[in-house]
């Protein structure tokens, strides 16, 4: 009983050694990576402050451990000599009384001695299985987290490429992070893209722009209303067959390590020479020629060996390469320069022609040659219209362009 318990101790206190160790792991993947922002503020010694209190107490529990571990094999070592004098106790007075043969004790005492080696081995064993299946608890506690988002039981596939394929319909949407928020980030939100038209989402940080476009991908779920791609309700399409209809570029691109081919491809059947013309018709020629090896060239970590608008330029090709019904770009080309940002704006079009675009962008020059622009406000849509529709109007997005205009960040009219 008593090895049990220690044993059960022993389990609970590896298990705070893991999270320790998990936390310890955290905090300097984040000092690594924020080493440039940890420098410039001059957060060395509060940093390291805080990595030495994470060490301490990672020190601590270890030690816990081990000494519980110690105190099962000092245990049962004591067990076994205790057991082991009590036979040459009690063998010896027997042999004295000429009860036993000298011989049986002796026998007796080997035996013993071969009775709790297995039992010492067993300890040592039931302490790996305990860390082992504190692991696994962790792994398991991470398993158990309900999928929040699951295709339904009847999905209806969309048919392959229809000529009027991209059409996309918001229909009173709202949505809250927080179910229990008074004020949700989309309230009753409706409008309705045509196919191959080009649609831009603008208005302030914080008034739901980024939401719309997770909503749209199925990251997250509206409380109230629905979203239709091609009169389909998302909800009732595979979840795969959405995400492939959809063509989704972020601010920050994230690229894998492995060759610039690889990541452009993605899984993708690309010969080299379309993957080349590709490249060549969005504008990327000149990056990729200037790579020590081209489309060869090994990335680090998350493409830490290119520049920002590098990555973006990458991340753009690797979309537009799959040849999305819908192309949605958020913020994709803020690292750009004008010029960059404008071939790559030209060639997209002349690639991507007949295919629905939705962007968001903060500078208004960039959706300037939108289709129609929808302007909105704390989830709201309070504006729609082309841009020089919208600038007569002397609305929130002509104080968007005209704050522009005069050098000011945007967000300053968020509350207007």
């Amino acid at each position: 009983w008593i090895v049990i318990e220690l044993q059960t101790r022993y389990r609970r206190a590896n298990y705070r050694v893991r999270e320790e160790l998990g936390n310890l792991n955290a905090d300097l993947q984040e000092n690594l990576q924020g080493l440039e922002v940890v420098q410039m503020f001059r957060r060395q010694a509060r940093n390291s402050t805080r990595t030495a209190a994470n060490v301490s107490r990672y020190k601590r529990f270890t030690m816990e451990t081990i000494a519980l571990d110690a105190t099962i094999s000092s245990l049962l070592e004591w067990v076994s000599i205790a057991a082991i004098a009590l036979v040459i106790s009690l063998g010896g007075w027997l042999v004295v009384r000429d009860t036993l043969a000298l011989g049986t004790l002796v026998t007796f005492i080997l035996y013993a001695q071969r009775l709790f080696n297995p039992l010492r081995q067993v300890a040592e064993r039931f302490t790996f299985i305990q860390s082992g299946l504190t692991g696994l608890q962790r792994i398991g506690e991470l398993l158990d987290v309900p999928i929040r988002i699951q295709d339904r039981p009847a999905t209806i596939p969309l048919p392959r490429r229809p000529t009027s394929a991209g059409e996309v319909v918001f229909e009173h949407v709202t949505f809250a992070y927080n179910v229990r928020d008074d004020v949700p980030v989309v309230r009753d939100l409706s409008f309705r893209i045509t196919p191959g038209e080009t649609v831009a989402l603008v208005g302030a940080t914080g008034s739901g722009k980024s939401t719309v476009i997770n909503l749209l991908c199925r990251l997250w779920e509206p409380q109230q209303g629905r979203i239709l791609l091609d009169g389909v309700n998302i909800q009732d399409l595979p979840q795969q067959e959405l995400r492939w209809r959809l063509g989704v570029v972020l601010q920050d691109t994230f690229l894998f390590s492995g060759d610039v081919a690889a990541n452009l491809r993605l899984g993708q059947t690309i010969s080299r020479a379309q993957l080349q013309q590709a490249c060549e018709e969005l504008g990327l020629g000149p990056l990729i020629r200037s790579l020590p090896q081209g489309l060869d060239t090994e990335l680090r970590e998350r493409g830490a060996n290119l520049s920002a608008g590098e990555r973006q330029l990458l991340g753009v090709a690797r979309v537009a390469l799959r040849q999305p019904d819908v192309l949605v770009m958020d913020e994709a080309t803020a690292h750009l320069d004008p010029s960059t940002e404008a071939t790559l704006q030209r060639n997209l079009t002349s690639l991507l022609k007949q295919r629905t675009a939705i962007v968001i962008a903060h500078r208004l020059s960039t959706v300037e040659a939108a289709d129609r622009i929808l302007v909105l406000r704390r989830g709201q849509l309070i504006e729609s219209g082309t841009h020089e529709a919208l600038k007569t109007q002397g609305g929130l997005y002509a104080q968007l362009a005209n704050l522009q205009d005069l050098g000011a960040p945007p967000h300053s009219a968020q509350d207007s």
